[in-house]
């Protein structure tokens, strides 16, 4: 199975005034679910297409710990440093990504998915001027998929088959999404990573690409 790309997070400073923060977005809401909906078809497409029920679950869980845990931890992160934060949906890229994973599934025999959901919007009335701020929000995403790599590895050597394919399964998918997002060319966490902390990216890469290859 190939994966190809996620979401990553963008700056934008057209904010006349800090907009009221509410308690629930429900655009954000909405946005996740439809992006969690919709990649864990794509991601899932060969069980969906097969009735493997089971894997297709399994495909929504890897999608919830890969993508969503991403993007929330950079937006959480963006938060702690007083930036206002939210997730917002692609739909033309979720749109490619579920064509292209049916389509590869069900013609070539093999599920591509170019994974490319929404974003982070970042937004404040003036350029980040403290750039550790701007470091640890890229650091984030990847960070958290480094963590649930590691953790499902570590759980999966205690599991019985099939658990433990399954806890392996999810934990491949959120290295390979931390791995992809390490790349450092923009608009990718691993560009600002690299730019502003260079031994941090290429320790964050190392274990991305051990993780990648052990799970």
């Amino acid at each position: 199975m190939g994966y190809y790309g996620s979401g990553g997070y963008g700056y934008g400073w057209v904010v006349i005034q800090p907009p009221k923060r509410k308690k629930v977005d429900l655009r954000e809401v909405i946005d996740l679910i439809i992006s969690w909906a919709v990649l864990t078809i794509a991601f899932g497409a060969a069980s969906l297409l097969t009735g493997h029920l089971i894997g297709l679950a399994i495909a929504g869980v890897a999608v919830a710990t890969a993508f969503i845990a991403h993007e929330l931890s950079h937006r959480q992160v963006a938060r702690r440093y007083g930036l206002y934060a939210k997730y917002r949906a692609w739909y033309a890229g979720l749109a490619l990504a579920l064509a292209l994973a049916l389509f590869s599934t069900k013609f070539l025999g093999r599920t591509f998915v170019f994974a490319a959901p929404g974003a982070v919007y970042i937004m404040a009335l003036y350029p980040i001027s403290n750039p550790k701020a701007e470091i640890r929000v890229a650091e984030a995403g990847p960070l958290a998929n480094i963590a649930v790599a590691i953790i499902t590895l570590v759980v999966s050597t205690a599991l019985p088959f099939p658990w433990h394919y399954y806890a392996l399964a999810v934990g491949s998918v959120n290295a390979w999404i931390a791995l992809f997002n390490l790349i450092p060319i923009p608009p990718l966490d691993g560009f600002k990573v690299l730019r502003g902390a260079p031994g941090e990216w290429v320790a964050l890469f190392a274990v991305a690409l051990a993780l990648y290859f052990f799970t």
